[in-house]
């Protein structure tokens, strides 16, 4: 381990740490460990615990993230609405801002809207924003940063997000695929609370789209161009035509612009995933039945996936999967139904633990993963 920023990742991995533990935990002699204690003190990134402060001389023996040092601003963007938020170090949202839009309308426009909402975020008495992370409904190539033929995002095909807002925000920014957003923090989640299998998940995004982000050994797996988890328009011979011009997608079965409009033509006038929830919630026969089918729909690709990548988890997120067993059912039926055996042994199939949060705290984890990063660490104690 060789600087300030490897140092400051063990207390965002472990919590509050005492100076053996950091020793113990880095590998480094306890001289050295001392002098990066020291730097993230006087840098502010790191504190002596409040319950065990000395009275004079070095500071205590247990230190903790310093979660106020500075702030992150973290937007999750659907194709129908949006969701903006201002989190702590730590990842921990501390104020957020609903709005629904229309992502066909534009980036100029989209992004016009985000800038806004950072804006009403940030208040004199914010601590400086050190990052952000925007999540967005469509593929995004890690190595260079733009959008690539989003499916059902017309006029985003190669538009850098992160350069664009990050002129704005004045820090850095990481742009990536909605469901990887909510993919890390359900990671992050689970890895916080020692759940077994939470390095290997596949997290199911279903919203009015479907997509997955995929956990790998810890570590978000993008692909070659940033495609890997598009589930949602894996295509079957038969189905209706889906809205990215493929026939027989899932998304054009199990997404809930299409449920949303075989309601409509049954008399419901519904158009978002709130919407399909709430009718089911009411106990509307119809809803209930179209997410129990599409619950089945999403599991038969689902089952496809478990078989290639063999997943210690799958988890079912998103807005549509606010209605729980309703929809996730069918996810397990059809999983345990097709799968090989080697692969749904030991495996689980969930919802979300954290419900609509999802995106944004998997954003704040994103944003302080770019804030926080070694070099960048190493350049704040060094100011």
């Amino acid at each position: 381990m060789s600087g300030f920023g490897e140092a400051l990742a063990l207390f965002r991995r472990h919590g509050p740490l005492t100076r053996a533990q950091v020793v113990e935990l880095s590998g480094l002699s306890r001289a050295t460990a001392t002098h990066r204690l020291d730097g993230l003190v006087r840098a502010g990134l790191i504190r002596p615990r409040a319950d065990d402060r000395s009275t004079g001389g070095r500071p205590a023996g247990v230190f903790d993230l310093a979660a106020a040092r500075g702030s992150l601003l973290v937007a999750d963007i659907g194709s129908s609405h949006a969701r903006y938020g201002l989190a702590d170090l730590r990842g921990r949202v501390l104020e957020a801002l609903d709005e629904d839009i229309a992502i066909d309308d534009g980036p100029d426009v989209v992004l016009a809207g985000v800038a806004r909402a950072f804006d009403r975020l940030v208040t004199d008495s914010t601590p400086p924003v050190l990052g952000a992370a925007i999540g967005v409904p469509g593929p995004v190539d890690q190595r260079t940063g733009r959008l690539v033929s989003p499916p059902t995002m017309s006029g985003w095909d190669g538009v850098d997000v992160a350069e664009r807002m990050a002129a704005h925000v004045g820090a850095p920014t990481v742009v990536d695929k909605d469901a990887n957003l909510v993919a890390l923090g359900v990671h992050r989640a689970l890895r916080a609370d020692s759940v077994p299998g939470a390095d290997d998940l596949l997290v199911v995004k279903v919203g009015m789209g479907i997509g997955a982000g995929i956990i790998s050994r810890g570590l978000v797996l993008h692909g070659a161009r940033g495609g890997a988890g598009d589930l949602g328009h894996i295509p079957h011979d038969d189905g209706p035509r889906c809205r990215c011009g493929q026939q027989g997608c899932a998304e054009a079965s199990a997404g809930a612009w299409a449920i949303a409009a075989r309601l409509r033509e049954l008399g419901h006038p519904v158009r978002t995933s709130a919407d399909v929830v709430a009718l089911a919630a009411n106990g509307d026969r119809d809803a209930t039945a179209a997410l129990r089918a599409a619950g089945r729909r999403i599991g038969d690709v689902v089952v496809e996936a478990v078989g290639v990548l063999n997943p210690a988890m799958v988890v079912v997120g998103g807005d549509l999967a606010e209605a729980g067993d309703l929809l996730v059912d069918g996810v397990r039926e059809r999983v345990f139904e097709r799968s090989h055996p080697l692969a749904t042994t030991d495996l689980t199939v969930i919802v979300s633990p954290l419900g609509a949060d999802a995106g944004l705290l998997g954003a704040a984890q994103m944003a302080a993963d770019a804030a926080l990063a070694p070099a960048r660490v190493d350049t704040l104690v060094d100011a």
